[in-house]
């Protein structure tokens, strides 16, 4: 089968609408080289288009990047053959393959030496660009395993991520603990903030100089009525307004910063002083602070995991994200970080298991006819 011809005033395909094709599950399986068991999630800013896809091969699931263009000669153009970013791909996605023979049909080479199967669809669906985009609009063709998990209602999803999210917290505090015993509390508050002020700082961050600067005027701002950091932090326990604003450091903050500092920092520290000291009230405050937070601003690398879970569209979404505070936001990474990017789909908590023995199915011809 070949493709059809665009007419004349028909736009030709664009990449993020091959990309569309992959990501909603479009791609015939009997094209791609093992069976696919997650698609992957589209990728943000430079690097490959999809990211964390997950492929059953010799029955192994292994997870790699998806590089699409238009014509695979464009990988080369694109000058991604010395880019170390794409070492990783595990696919190169095209609408043609349109290199000379013998190269056609082969591999593509990448960065280090490896190599990725070139598939070619635009031959294999044989549609023309309207056809493709109305394919799209129809949406996913199918959803992962974790989406059936939704079925149970909101309140046992909201339950089971918020869970993950508890654990996450969980393996902070211990970090914070270990920080301690081998550097000390002043220490451990140093790089816990160190670490917490680069990851929230955003497409401005400071430099080391400025980064340190930061955090002792952070620190100053603890010291002013307390001896001692771990002192300051126990004392401003009670509510979490108390918490971040102390951690403004006179406004040099801004209060969402301010709040992933707290959650990345404080928190796992105060968890950490609890258990070190066995001090029962500390435990129920930060465990009530814990479970209260807010739910930050949405991660965009789990936007695709928590579009499988949710059903029905965005009143959900926003539902489950206010409903489930940070821990909601917490669990969601947990899974993403845990499973999602170590070929996980189908086993991990939230999924209904899938059957490693996949047979493709005549993909190609059920998705020509539905188009037409």
């Amino acid at each position: 089968m070949t493709a059809q011809r665009p007419r004349a005033d028909e736009p030709p395909l664009a990449e993020h609408e091959l990309t569309a094709l992959w990501l909603t599950g479009r791609v015939p399986a009997e094209a791609l080289p093992w069976p696919l068991l997650r698609a992957g999630r589209a990728g943000r800013g430079p690097g490959p288009d999809v990211r964390e896809a997950t492929f059953l091969r010799n029955g192994v699931p292994v997870v790699g990047d998806v590089e699409v263009h238009l014509r695979a000669s464009d990988l080369a153009r694109h000058g991604h053959l010395e880019d170390l970013a794409y070492a990783q791909v595990i696919l190169h996605l095209v609408w043609q393959d349109d290199r000379p023979a013998p190269a056609r049909g082969t591999p593509a080479s990448l960065p280090l030496g490896a190599t990725a199967p070139t598939v070619a669809v635009g031959p294999l669906l044989g549609l023309r660009p309207a056809r493709v985009r109305a394919l799209l609009a129809r949406g996913p063709s199918g959803r992962p395993p974790c989406h059936e998990f939704a079925r149970g209602g909101v309140d046992d999803l909201q339950r089971a991520v918020r869970r993950e999210g508890q654990r996450r917290l969980a393996e902070r505090a211990w970090q914070a603990g270990a920080l301690a015993v081998a550097h000390g509390w002043a220490e451990a508050w140093s790089r816990l903030l160190d670490r917490a002020l680069a990851k929230s700082a955003g497409r401005h961050a400071e430099g080391p100089a400025a980064r340190a600067g930061l955090a002792e005027a952070i620190t100053t701002a603890l010291l002013v009525r307390q001896t001692t950091v771990a002192r300051a932090l126990t004392a401003l326990a009670v509510d979490r307004p108390r918490l971040v604003e102390a951690l403004r450091a006179d406004g040099r903050l801004g209060l969402a910063r301010a709040g992933e500092v707290a959650w990345n920092a404080a928190l796992p520290l105060l968890i950490a002083l609890a258990t070190a000291y066995a001090d029962a009230d500390l435990a129920q405050r930060t465990a009530r602070l814990a479970a209260s937070w807010p739910a930050p601003r949405p991660y965009g690398r789990t936007e695709a995991l928590e579009a499988a879970l949710v059903a029905g569209g965005d009143a959900p979404r926003a539902a489950l994200r206010s409903g489930g505070g940070a821990l909601w936001q917490q669990g969601l990474l947990h899974l993403q970080d845990l499973w999602c990017s170590r070929g996980g789909c189908g086993v991990c908590p939230l999924s209904a298991p899938v059957s490693l023995e996949l047979t493709p199915p005549t993909a190609a011809r059920a998705l020509a006819i539905s188009a037409n």
